[in-house]
């Protein structure tokens, strides 16, 4: 019998599907939420030795592995934020757990491991988890004109502008995962599922305080339109309809300061 390591492979249609197979030693199931892009090149990082894969930035890729009785499925989020990449992890049935690592995706891994496989020594490539050994999204990243612009083609305000620019319509289209990562940065922000329920107790609290009673404006009266008038004589109507129209124009107002 054969040890020969498996050739990883790619299986994939990519960017037309953002669903992603990769076999090596295991499988891998990805789904491509957001590219994102390679920062300029004084600023692009990259993984640990051996590999050296650069890191993207505003990255989210949706990761599924394991076997059917025991299957993981996790979100993966890279930021960079004043030049480092932060890892942002989330899973849970919701993805309302988190770990992030400002050092590597190895850690992140790590950390994850000994949340969701205690009992276990090894943990999954971080790399793998977020699928920064992709060739089809690194390809397709590089494709495009504006990632292979050199850095010394643009000044130093034009190059923070445009990496600015990119970061904040990036993140605008993110922003339950930009605030789920900003929480686990800043311990004081509320979780996400803190908001919604203050939220509901506010509103809960608002209804004690302003009662709203519904009125029903149904008449109960239906007047009669064939009734005959109480007063008919053509004079005294005549007489009567200028002084409806005083009334209306001569009605006193407050007065204004």
């Amino acid at each position: 019998m054969s040890n020969s390591k498996q050739r990883p492979y790619e299986q994939e249609n990519y960017p037309a599907s953002p669903e992603i197979i990769y076999y090596d030693n295991r499988k891998f199931n990805y789904t491509v939420i957001q590219e994102g892009v390679y920062p300029l090149v004084v600023q692009l990082k990259f993984t640990e030795a051996p590999n050296y894969f650069p890191v993207p930035d505003n990255y989210i890729i949706k990761t599924t592995w394991g076997r059917s009785n025991n299957c993981q499925t996790i979100q993966c989020s890279i930021y960079y934020i004043e030049g480092n990449p932060h890892y942002l992890i989330c899973f849970g049935n919701n993805f309302q757990h988190q770990v992030v690592s400002v050092q590597s995706t190895f850690d992140d891994s790590v950390e994850l491991h000994n949340i969701i496989t205690p009992n276990k020594k090894t943990a999954v490539s971080g790399v793998h988890l977020y699928g920064l050994q992709l060739k089809c999204i690194d390809k397709n990243r590089k494709s495009k004109p504006w990632a292979l612009k050199l850095h010394d083609e643009s000044s130093k305000t034009t190059q923070i502008r445009h990496a600015k620019v990119v970061h904040i319509q990036d993140v605008e289209n993110v922003l339950r995962d930009a605030y789920r990562y900003f929480a686990v940065m800043e311990s004081k922000l509320p979780r996400e599922y803190a908001i919604s329920q203050t939220h509901q107790e506010i509103n809960a609290h608002m209804e004690q305080l302003i009662p709203i009673n519904f009125v029903d404006l149904t008449p109960t009266i239906t007047p009669d339109f064939s009734e005959e008038p109480d007063i008919t004589d053509p004079i005294i109507v005549e007489q009567v309809r200028p002084l409806q129209f005083n009334s209306l124009f001569n009605v006193p107002h407050p007065p204004h300061f």
